[in-house]
C-alpha cells in the first residue's frame, strides 16, 4: 500500500478538530427544540420585572418627562412580554427599557440599587430570550396562532424553534459565574474576611463573635469552588446533574440570608436554559398527562 502524502496526513489530523467544530456549530446554532422552556423563562422574566421593579415605577414616583417615559414603555412592554403578544418584540423592547432604566437612574441620576448586577442581567435576559421561540407556548400569540389555524383548516404550528437564544444564556451563565469566582479568589475573601464582615453587619452588628474565622474561610473556598465548579460544569450534562442541586441550593440560601433575592431568582429561572428542550416538554407533557404513557422516559439531568 502506498504511503500517505503529507497533504493526506494533514487531512486526516484536522479532520477530528473539524469534526468537533461542526458538532458545537450544531449544538450552538442549529439545534431546534420544543419552545416550553423558553416560554416560561418568558413567563419567569416579566414576573421578575415587576416584583423587582412595578413599585418603583409607579407614575407617582418620578413624574420627569423622562421618568414617565421610561414607566409607561416598563408596564407595556412586559405585559406584552407576560402574555405573551409579539413574544419576541416584546422581550426586545422589555430588554432595552430595562438597560435604559440601569443607565438612567442608576448612572445619570445615582439611585440606588439600579446599578446593581442584578438589573443586568434580568434587561440582557430579556434580550436574549427574543432569540428564542418564546412566544410559541403559553401565549397569547400561541392562541391566536391556533384559531388561524383552525379558521385555515390546517394543523396547528409545532411549539419549535431555533434554541440558540439559550445556548447564549447558557454561555452568558458561565461568563457570570466565572468572573463572580476569579473577582473572588483573593486573600480578602479566602481568608474569610469578606464574609465575616457581611455576618458582622447583617445579623450582629459590631461585636466580633469567637470562632468565626475558620467557619467563614471554609465556606469562602467552597464559595469560589462552587462558583467555578457552575461555571464549568453546568454547560455539560455528565457534570450537570451533579451541579444543579447544589447550584440551586446556593441561590436559595444567598435569598434567604442576603438581599440579593432577585439576582437569585432569576439565576434560578435561567437554569432552565441549560437542560434539552425536549427533555423539558416530555416532563411539562408527563406532569400535565398529555401523550401515552410510553412517552420518553429520559429525565432532565
Amino acid at each position: 500500500m502506498p504511503a500517505r502524502t503529507d497533504a493526506a496526513a494533514d487531512w486526516l489530523a484536522v479532520r477530528p478538530t473539524h469534526a468537533m467544530a461542526a458538532r458545537f456549530v450544531d449544538w450552538a446554532v442549529d439545534t431546534e427544540g420544543s419552545s416550553r422552556s423558553s416560554a416560561l423563562i418568558r413567563i419567569g422574566l416579566a414576573m421578575l420585572f415587576w416584583s423587582r421593579w412595578a413599585g418603583e415605577l409607579l407614575l407617582y414616583r418620578d413624574q420627569s418627562p423622562a421618568g414617565l417615559f421610561l414607566a409607561a414603555n416598563f408596564f407595556v412592554a412586559t405585559m406584552l412580554l407576560f402574555v405573551g403578544y409579539h413574544s419576541r418584540v416584546a422581550a426586545v423592547w422589555a430588554g432595552s427599557v430595562g438597560l435604559a432604566m440601569y443607565y438612567y437612574f442608576g448612572f445619570q441620576l445615582g439611585r440606588e440599587p439600579w446599578t446593581h448586577h442584578h438589573a443586568y442581567l434580568l434587561a440582557v435576559a430579556a434580550l436574549l430570550i427574543a432569540l428564542t421561540p418564546c412566544g410559541r407556548s403559553y401565549s397569547l400569540d400561541r392562541y391566536l396562532a391556533v384559531a388561524h389555524a383552525e379558521r385555515m383548516g390546517v394543523p396547528p404550528p409545532a411549539e419549535r424553534g431555533n434554541l440558540w437564544g439559550l445556548r447564549l444564556i447558557v454561555a452568558q451563565l458561565s461568563v457570570l459565574y466565572f468572573f463572580a469566582a476569579f473577582d473572588k479568589s483573593s486573600h480578602a475573601f479566602l481568608s474569610g474576611a469578606r464574609i465575616e464582615q457581611i455576618f458582622l453587619w447583617f445579623y450582629d452588628g459590631s461585636d466580633y463573635p469567637a470562632g468565626l474565622a475558620l467557619p467563614a474561610t471554609i465556606v469562602s473556598f467552597g464559595v469560589v469552588g462552587l462558583e467555578y465548579g457552575l461555571a464549568f460544569g453546568l454547560p455539560f450534562r455528565a457534570t450537570r446533574r451533579y451541579l444543579v442541586l447544589p447550584g440551586l441550593a446556593f441561590h436559595a440560601i444567598i435569598y434567604l440570608t442576603l438581599p440579593v433575592y432577585t439576582f437569585s431568582a432569576t439565576m434560578a429561572l435561567l437554569y432552565l436554559a441549560y437542560f434539552d428542550a425536549d427533555a423539558v416538554d416530555r416532563v411539562i407533557a408527563r406532569l400535565q398527562g398529555i401523550g401515552s404513557a410510553g412517552i420518553a422516559r429520559e429525565e432532565i439531568s
